[in-house]
Protein backbone atom coordinates (compact mmCIF):
# COMPACT_ATOMS: atom_id res chain seq x y z
CA UNK A 1 0.00 0.00 0.00
CA UNK A 2 3.17 2.53 0.98
CA UNK A 3 4.86 1.25 -2.28
CA UNK A 4 1.23 2.17 -4.25
CA UNK A 5 1.26 5.63 -2.75
CA UNK A 6 4.71 6.82 -3.71
CA UNK A 7 4.26 5.76 -6.79
CA UNK A 8 0.71 7.82 -6.89
CA UNK A 9 3.23 10.62 -5.70
CA UNK A 10 6.13 10.11 -8.11
CA UNK A 11 3.38 9.62 -11.14
CA UNK A 12 1.42 13.23 -9.94
CA UNK A 13 5.01 15.15 -9.70
CA UNK A 14 6.67 13.76 -12.39
CA UNK A 15 3.81 13.87 -14.89
CA UNK A 16 4.74 10.88 -16.64
CA UNK A 17 2.04 8.76 -17.52
CA UNK A 18 4.58 5.70 -17.56
CA UNK A 19 4.64 6.22 -13.92
CA UNK A 20 0.94 7.03 -13.42
CA UNK A 21 0.03 4.01 -15.44
CA UNK A 22 2.42 1.89 -13.19
CA UNK A 23 0.36 3.39 -9.98
CA UNK A 24 -3.21 1.67 -10.99
CA UNK A 25 -1.17 -1.05 -11.86
CA UNK A 26 -0.15 -1.14 -8.09
CA UNK A 27 -3.65 -0.09 -7.00
CA UNK A 28 -5.26 -3.22 -8.92
CA UNK A 29 -2.61 -5.56 -7.07
CA UNK A 30 -3.66 -4.57 -3.82
CA UNK A 31 -7.53 -5.33 -4.88
CA UNK A 32 -6.36 -8.63 -6.21
CA UNK A 33 -4.25 -9.72 -3.48
CA UNK A 34 -7.65 -8.46 -1.17
CA UNK A 35 -9.94 -10.52 -3.15
CA UNK A 36 -8.03 -13.48 -3.44
CA UNK A 37 -7.62 -13.48 0.31
CA UNK A 38 -11.05 -13.55 0.89
CA UNK A 39 -11.98 -15.59 -1.29
CA UNK A 40 -9.61 -18.58 -1.14
CA UNK A 41 -10.83 -18.89 2.54
CA UNK A 42 -14.51 -19.41 1.04
CA UNK A 43 -13.42 -21.37 -1.60
CA UNK A 44 -11.38 -23.74 1.58
CA UNK A 45 -14.70 -24.32 3.22
CA UNK A 46 -15.90 -27.96 3.20
CA UNK A 47 -19.10 -29.07 1.23
CA UNK A 48 -22.38 -27.92 2.96
CA UNK A 49 -25.93 -28.56 2.50
CA UNK A 50 -26.17 -25.09 0.21
CA UNK A 51 -22.98 -26.14 -1.62
CA UNK A 52 -23.08 -30.32 -1.95
CA UNK A 53 -19.83 -29.53 -4.39
CA UNK A 54 -17.83 -27.51 -2.25
CA UNK A 55 -17.12 -23.53 -2.59
CA UNK A 56 -14.06 -23.90 -5.26
CA UNK A 57 -16.09 -21.83 -7.90
CA UNK A 58 -15.39 -18.94 -5.71
CA UNK A 59 -11.77 -18.78 -6.24
CA UNK A 60 -12.55 -19.10 -10.20
CA UNK A 61 -14.88 -16.27 -9.91
CA UNK A 62 -12.40 -14.76 -8.03
CA UNK A 63 -9.67 -15.10 -11.03
CA UNK A 64 -12.42 -13.97 -13.34
CA UNK A 65 -13.16 -10.24 -11.61
CA UNK A 66 -9.27 -10.26 -11.06
CA UNK A 67 -8.87 -10.51 -15.10
CA UNK A 68 -11.56 -7.78 -15.63
CA UNK A 69 -10.13 -5.55 -13.36
CA UNK A 70 -6.25 -5.33 -15.31
CA UNK A 71 -8.31 -5.34 -19.05
CA UNK A 72 -9.97 -2.13 -17.36
CA UNK A 73 -7.24 -0.93 -16.00
CA UNK A 74 -5.33 -1.64 -19.59
CA UNK A 75 -8.40 0.45 -20.99
CA UNK A 76 -7.48 3.53 -18.76
CA UNK A 77 -3.55 3.31 -19.29
CA UNK A 78 -4.33 3.28 -23.07
CA UNK A 79 -6.70 6.12 -23.03
CA UNK A 80 -4.18 8.30 -20.83
CA UNK A 81 -1.14 7.54 -23.65
CA UNK A 82 -2.84 8.51 -26.33
CA UNK A 83 -3.56 11.79 -25.11
CA UNK A 84 -0.20 12.08 -23.80
CA UNK A 85 1.06 11.27 -27.13
CA UNK A 86 -1.15 14.04 -29.18
CA UNK A 87 0.28 16.32 -26.33
CA UNK A 88 3.48 15.56 -25.04
CA UNK A 89 4.36 17.21 -21.79
CA UNK A 90 7.92 17.36 -20.46
CA UNK A 91 8.74 14.47 -17.13
CA UNK A 92 9.66 16.70 -14.51
CA UNK A 93 11.84 15.22 -11.01
CA UNK A 94 13.17 12.34 -13.77
CA UNK A 95 15.30 10.75 -10.92
CA UNK A 96 12.58 10.14 -8.28
CA UNK A 97 10.70 8.39 -10.51
CA UNK A 98 13.17 6.56 -11.57
CA UNK A 99 14.01 5.31 -8.13
CA UNK A 100 10.79 4.92 -7.13
CA UNK A 101 9.82 2.58 -10.56
CA UNK A 102 13.14 0.48 -9.89
CA UNK A 103 12.24 -0.28 -6.06
CA UNK A 104 9.16 -1.24 -7.32
CA UNK A 105 10.12 -3.70 -9.66
CA UNK A 106 12.65 -5.38 -7.14
CA UNK A 107 9.66 -5.44 -4.28
CA UNK A 108 6.83 -7.14 -7.06
CA UNK A 109 9.06 -9.60 -8.67
CA UNK A 110 10.19 -10.96 -4.90
CA UNK A 111 6.06 -11.00 -4.24
CA UNK A 112 5.43 -12.80 -7.42
CA UNK A 113 7.99 -15.58 -6.88
CA UNK A 114 6.04 -15.74 -3.52
CA UNK A 115 2.72 -16.07 -5.37
CA UNK A 116 4.28 -18.26 -7.70
CA UNK A 117 5.70 -21.11 -5.18
CA UNK A 118 2.08 -20.70 -3.56
CA UNK A 119 -0.18 -21.23 -6.76
CA UNK A 120 1.89 -24.49 -7.92
CA UNK A 121 1.87 -26.25 -4.60
CA UNK A 122 -2.24 -25.47 -3.81
CA UNK A 123 -2.94 -25.34 -7.93
CA UNK A 124 -5.14 -22.50 -6.65
CA UNK A 125 -6.53 -20.18 -9.62
CA UNK A 126 -6.50 -17.19 -6.94
CA UNK A 127 -3.51 -17.57 -6.51
CA UNK A 128 -2.17 -18.11 -9.42
CA UNK A 129 -3.77 -14.89 -11.09
CA UNK A 130 -2.83 -12.65 -8.50
CA UNK A 131 0.96 -13.46 -9.18
CA UNK A 132 0.37 -12.82 -12.94
CA UNK A 133 -0.49 -9.15 -11.43
CA UNK A 134 2.85 -9.25 -9.66
CA UNK A 135 4.53 -10.13 -13.08
CA UNK A 136 3.47 -7.59 -15.20
CA UNK A 137 4.07 -5.47 -12.46
CA UNK A 138 7.73 -6.47 -12.52
CA UNK A 139 7.67 -6.42 -16.50
CA UNK A 140 6.07 -3.12 -16.90
CA UNK A 141 8.18 -1.32 -14.12
CA UNK A 142 10.87 -2.37 -15.97
CA UNK A 143 9.48 -1.25 -19.10
CA UNK A 144 8.85 2.57 -17.65
CA UNK A 145 12.64 2.86 -16.00
CA UNK A 146 13.89 2.08 -19.42
CA UNK A 147 11.46 4.71 -21.12
CA UNK A 148 12.14 7.33 -18.47
CA UNK A 149 16.33 6.54 -18.72
CA UNK A 150 15.64 6.93 -22.37
CA UNK A 151 13.67 10.21 -22.38
CA UNK A 152 16.39 11.42 -20.01
CA UNK A 153 19.28 10.46 -22.43
CA UNK A 154 17.33 11.44 -26.06
CA UNK A 155 14.62 14.16 -24.78
CA UNK A 156 11.64 12.27 -27.21
CA UNK A 157 8.64 12.95 -25.18
CA UNK A 158 6.71 10.42 -26.94
CA UNK A 159 8.63 7.76 -25.35
CA UNK A 160 6.72 8.03 -22.12
CA UNK A 161 2.92 7.33 -23.83
CA UNK A 162 4.75 5.06 -26.08
CA UNK A 163 5.61 2.83 -23.21
CA UNK A 164 2.35 3.77 -21.54
CA UNK A 165 0.76 1.73 -24.98
CA UNK A 166 3.23 -1.01 -24.39
CA UNK A 167 2.45 -1.87 -20.80
CA UNK A 168 -1.55 -1.62 -21.77
CA UNK A 169 -1.38 -3.61 -24.37
CA UNK A 170 0.98 -6.53 -22.45
CA UNK A 171 -1.33 -6.17 -19.44
CA UNK A 172 -4.25 -7.41 -21.90
CA UNK A 173 -2.25 -10.12 -22.53
CA UNK A 174 -1.44 -11.59 -19.63
CA UNK A 175 -4.94 -11.46 -18.82
CA UNK A 176 -6.57 -12.51 -21.56
CA UNK A 177 -5.39 -16.44 -20.92
CA UNK A 178 -6.96 -16.41 -17.12
CA UNK A 179 -9.85 -14.80 -18.28
CA UNK A 180 -10.60 -17.73 -21.29
CA UNK A 181 -9.39 -20.55 -18.15
CA UNK A 182 -11.72 -18.52 -15.92
CA UNK A 183 -14.77 -18.37 -18.21
CA UNK A 184 -14.22 -21.97 -18.93
CA UNK A 185 -13.69 -22.96 -15.23
CA UNK A 186 -17.76 -21.67 -14.61
CA UNK A 187 -19.22 -23.06 -18.00
CA UNK A 188 -17.78 -26.72 -16.39
CA UNK A 189 -15.54 -27.35 -19.60
CA UNK A 190 -13.71 -30.63 -19.29
CA UNK A 191 -10.11 -30.90 -18.24
CA UNK A 192 -7.45 -30.36 -20.53
CA UNK A 193 -6.75 -33.07 -23.34
CA UNK A 194 -3.12 -33.73 -21.62
CA UNK A 195 -4.66 -34.36 -17.80
CA UNK A 196 -8.08 -36.45 -19.79
CA UNK A 197 -5.43 -38.72 -21.48
CA UNK A 198 -3.25 -39.22 -18.22
CA UNK A 199 -6.73 -40.52 -16.49
CA UNK A 200 -7.95 -42.42 -19.30
CA UNK A 201 -4.42 -44.33 -19.14
CA UNK A 202 -5.01 -44.56 -15.16
CA UNK A 203 -8.07 -46.53 -15.98
CA UNK A 204 -6.74 -48.75 -18.81
CA UNK A 205 -4.76 -50.44 -16.27
CA UNK A 206 -7.80 -51.44 -14.22
CA UNK A 207 -10.00 -54.53 -14.64
CA UNK A 208 -13.41 -54.08 -16.21
CA UNK A 209 -14.30 -51.01 -19.03
CA UNK A 210 -14.49 -47.36 -18.22
CA UNK A 211 -16.65 -44.87 -20.38
CA UNK A 212 -18.93 -41.74 -19.84
CA UNK A 213 -15.63 -39.97 -18.72
CA UNK A 214 -16.72 -36.52 -17.78
CA UNK A 215 -14.54 -34.62 -15.85
CA UNK A 216 -14.42 -30.60 -14.79
CA UNK A 217 -12.48 -28.32 -12.47
CA UNK A 218 -13.95 -26.32 -9.76
CA UNK A 219 -11.44 -23.76 -8.26
CA UNK A 220 -8.37 -26.00 -7.04
CA UNK A 221 -10.13 -29.57 -7.26
CA UNK A 222 -11.11 -31.54 -10.04
CA UNK A 223 -14.48 -33.52 -10.58
CA UNK A 224 -13.70 -36.93 -12.04
CA UNK A 225 -16.62 -39.45 -12.39
CA UNK A 226 -17.46 -41.93 -15.13
CA UNK A 227 -19.31 -45.74 -15.32
CA UNK A 228 -16.98 -48.47 -14.83
CA UNK A 229 -17.90 -52.17 -16.42
CA UNK A 230 -17.17 -55.33 -13.65
CA UNK A 231 -18.04 -58.77 -13.70
CA UNK A 232 -21.61 -59.41 -12.49
CA UNK A 233 -21.10 -61.90 -10.76
CA UNK A 234 -18.79 -59.84 -8.32
CA UNK A 235 -19.70 -59.63 -4.95
CA UNK A 236 -20.56 -55.79 -3.75
CA UNK A 237 -17.74 -55.79 -1.96
CA UNK A 238 -15.49 -57.06 -4.74
CA UNK A 239 -16.31 -54.50 -7.10
CA UNK A 240 -15.95 -51.66 -4.48
CA UNK A 241 -12.95 -52.75 -3.87
CA UNK A 242 -12.07 -52.36 -7.43
CA UNK A 243 -13.10 -48.69 -7.19
CA UNK A 244 -11.07 -47.67 -4.47
CA UNK A 245 -8.23 -48.64 -6.45
CA UNK A 246 -8.86 -47.10 -9.33
CA UNK A 247 -9.49 -43.57 -7.01
CA UNK A 248 -6.43 -43.85 -5.38
CA UNK A 249 -4.63 -44.65 -8.17
CA UNK A 250 -5.95 -41.45 -9.77
CA UNK A 251 -6.10 -39.45 -6.77
CA UNK A 252 -1.99 -40.45 -6.78
CA UNK A 253 -1.73 -38.32 -9.82
CA UNK A 254 -4.72 -35.80 -9.03
CA UNK A 255 -3.98 -35.22 -5.24
CA UNK A 256 -6.99 -32.58 -4.81
CA UNK A 257 -9.93 -34.43 -6.96
CA UNK A 258 -13.61 -35.64 -6.12
CA UNK A 259 -13.78 -39.30 -8.06
CA UNK A 260 -17.39 -40.64 -8.43
CA UNK A 261 -17.91 -44.18 -9.80
CA UNK A 262 -21.24 -45.81 -10.97
CA UNK A 263 -20.50 -49.34 -11.40
CA UNK A 264 -22.22 -51.86 -14.06
CA UNK A 265 -22.54 -55.06 -15.20
CA UNK A 266 -19.95 -56.06 -17.82
CA UNK A 267 -21.39 -56.81 -21.48
CA UNK A 268 -20.23 -60.13 -20.86
CA UNK A 269 -22.92 -60.83 -18.02
CA UNK A 270 -26.23 -62.67 -19.18
CA UNK A 271 -27.88 -66.04 -18.97
CA UNK A 272 -24.13 -67.59 -19.02
CA UNK A 273 -22.62 -67.82 -15.54
CA UNK A 274 -19.66 -64.88 -15.66
CA UNK A 275 -18.08 -67.53 -14.46
CA UNK A 276 -17.12 -69.33 -17.34
CA UNK A 277 -17.79 -66.12 -19.41
CA UNK A 278 -16.20 -63.40 -18.42
CA UNK A 279 -12.06 -62.59 -18.72
CA UNK A 280 -12.59 -59.88 -15.96
CA UNK A 281 -14.23 -62.67 -13.75
CA UNK A 282 -11.57 -65.24 -14.64
CA UNK A 283 -8.52 -63.26 -14.47
CA UNK A 284 -9.65 -61.66 -10.82
CA UNK A 285 -9.81 -64.90 -9.53
CA UNK A 286 -6.96 -66.39 -11.47
CA UNK A 287 -5.17 -63.80 -9.69
CA UNK A 288 -6.31 -64.33 -6.57
CA UNK A 289 -5.26 -68.09 -6.57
Amino acid sequence: MGLTAIKVGAGWLSGSVGVLSEAVHSALDLMSAAVAYFTIREAGKKADTDHPFGHGKFETLSSLVESLLLVLAAGWILRESVQHLQHPEPIQHEALAMGVIGVSALASFVVYRQNSRAADLTDSSAIRVNALHYLADVLTSAGVFVALLAMKLTGWLWIDPLIGIAVAVYIVAVSWSQLRQSLSELLDTRLPEAEIQQIEGILATFEGKAHDLRTRKSGSTRHVDFHLEVCGDLTVTESHQICDQVEERILKDFPDTSVNIHVEPCDNHGPASCRTTCPVYQARRANKE
